[in-house]
């Protein structure tokens, strides 16, 4: 039996397109993009058959937690537009804030979870393409939040709203998580990544702590004190140099 559609205030110049069950919301934004549809597109499904994570890893979807994908379409270069992901970390972590009357407050962990108490609560896929050299053509910001159950046996603890005592409905949650979004994109297109750093960095996992950065060549050791404009996790080692980050798996050694 299909779900009937939920009544959900979105921001003006949002379209929802809700799906029972997809095999995942990152995908069905993709395949509108292909087919033309515009900026502000948010794919929110009842559960996913196939919900992944960074690095292919899979992300566990029962219906009760939030899954939604928002398609973007910034005219911006790529490598501008690929900085949103803390975006939408700060936008969901207030919106979660909202909804849980600061009950929760998450804190971001570099570069795309929200953290509870260490525990993973939501995480980010962002996903670009650009056929016109470097400017981007879309992208689509992917989240899922734990909101009704978490997995007990993911590689990195989990956690979820309602075991953490502040179970809320999931339409609350993409009408709050919406507005500020809608909010701080403005922000970003008017004054760029700088407000958008400093908000994250308020809210950063681990800023000041000992961090084991796992890259594609190397393993590098030091403390997590910033981040640079492009997004990049900056770690000073313990001869005080200063080494960018802009991919890998990080680990708190606390």
């Amino acid at each position: 039996m299909t779900a009937p559609v939920p009544v959900v205030r979105l921001p003006d110049g949002y379209d929802l397109f809700y799906l029972d069950v997809v095999d995942n919301t990152n995908e069905e934004a993709k395949r509108l993009a292909d087919k033309g549809t515009g900026n502000g597109a948010l794919v929110w499904a009842r559960q996913q058959q196939s919900g992944r994570g960074r690095r292919g890893r899979v992300w566990s979807s029962p219906a009760g937690n939030l899954y939604c994908s928002l398609l973007l379409r910034p005219e911006r270069p790529l490598n501008e537009s690929a900085r949103l992901t803390f975006l939408a970390a700060i936008a969901m972590a207030e919106a979660i804030d909202q909804v849980t009357a600061n009950r929760v407050q998450p804190a971001c962990k570099w570069p795309n979870d929200l953290l509870v108490h260490g525990r993973k609560l939501s995480g980010i896929l962002l996903e670009s393409t650009s056929s016109r050299g470097s400017d981007t053509d879309y992208l689509v910001i992917g989240t899922g939040v734990n909101i009704a159950f978490h997995p007990e046996d993911s590689e990195s603890p989990a956690t979820s709203l309602a075991s953490l005592g502040a179970p809320v409905s999931v339409r609350d949650l993409v009408e709050a998580y919406m507005a500020r979004m809608a909010h701080w994109l403005d922000i970003w297109q008017q004054q760029g990544f700088a407000p958008v750093r400093a908000v994250w960095l308020a809210r950063a996992h681990g800023l000041g702590e000992a961090v084991t950065a796992r890259l594609s060549d190397r393993t590098q050791e030091g403390t997590f004190v910033g981040l640079d404009d492009d997004g990049a996790l900056l770690l000073r080692d313990s001869t005080g140099q200063d080494h960018f980050i802009g991919a890998g798996e990080v680990f708190f050694r606390s």
